[in-house]
């Protein structure tokens, strides 16, 4: 079993919602070490035990160089990375929704996830092995309209990690992803004003989650797709639809005047 008691984590998306409670909670156990990875500029003032790295694009070969380098230089025994990464998502229709857009969202979501496991992964059979977190969504159980770009990127997600992980398994390295509901953030609230608010499972909640229970099994719990749900009358037995009324559809003058 490799031992993750102690743990080493790099947070990928550092400056994200729960990028930023998991860093938080993490730092507080004695005999932590954290890694935080930013695209934007490295927060100061973190807590004991956490080294920030800012300026990071996950998309970048050279930046994703310098952190496989970075983490070398820090662990020399096994890790786990959290992929806290990806675009976020307004619902809308597939054919008004900007090609740029559509190719961000695969960008941020499915390629960071490759990009870093790509690059660290070697650094990871050097150190004895570790773990790879990512994050799923319950979408793609569900093929919600108006997500697709969203959905398609967090199955490849899922797909990427079940290989993954048969393929480093005698390394002993593990790799999971969370298929998360929705998470109760202000960019969630105020997109969701008619959600059932007290339903969503908070991030604080989210990263107590992953280091008090994903991190502590052994490497041999490996490629599954871990769906979370926090229980709602109100949610599960209301369609789409009814969950979310569609706002007034654009006209076909404003829909041929979209970026290309």
């Amino acid at each position: 079993m490799i031992d993750l008691s102690s743990r080493n984590l790099v947070v990928l998306g550092a400056n994200s919602d729960i990028g930023k409670k998991l860093v938080a909670q993490a730092s507080t156990a004695r005999g932590n070490r954290v890694l935080a990875v930013s695209r934007s500029a490295a927060r100061r003032n973190l807590h004991k035990g956490v080294v920030a790295m800012g300026g990071v694009d996950l998309t970048n070969a050279d930046d994703l160089r310098r952190l496989a380098q970075k983490t070398a230089s820090l662990f020399q025994k096994p890790f786990a990375i959290v992929h806290c990464v990806g675009n976020f998502w307004i619902h809308k229709p597939f054919t008004q929704t900007p090609y740029a857009e559509i190719r961000q969202m695969v960008e941020s979501q499915f390629l960071t996830l490759c990009g870093v496991a790509r690059f660290l992964t070697p650094v990871l059979k050097n150190n004895g092995g570790g773990r790879i977190i990512a994050f799923s969504c319950n979408s793609v159980g569900y093929n919600y309209p108006d997500m697709s770009p969203f959905t398609a990127s967090k199955a490849a997600i899922e797909s990427f990690v079940k290989c993954y992980a048969n393929e480093h398994a005698e390394f002993g390295i593990s790799a999971c992803a969370l298929a998360l509901p929705t998470i109760r953030t202000a960019k969630v609230l105020k997109e969701k004003p008619r959600g059932d608010h007290k339903n969503y499972i908070k991030p604080e909640d989210l990263a107590d989650y992953i280091l008090n229970h994903i991190l502590t099994q052994p490497h041999e719990v490996n490629g599954n797709v871990v769906k979370l749900f926090k229980y709602s009358r109100t949610f599960y037995h209301k369609s789409y639809y009814q969950r979310n009324p569609r706002q007034k559809p654009k006209s076909s003058r404003q829909i041929g005047n979209l970026k290309k």
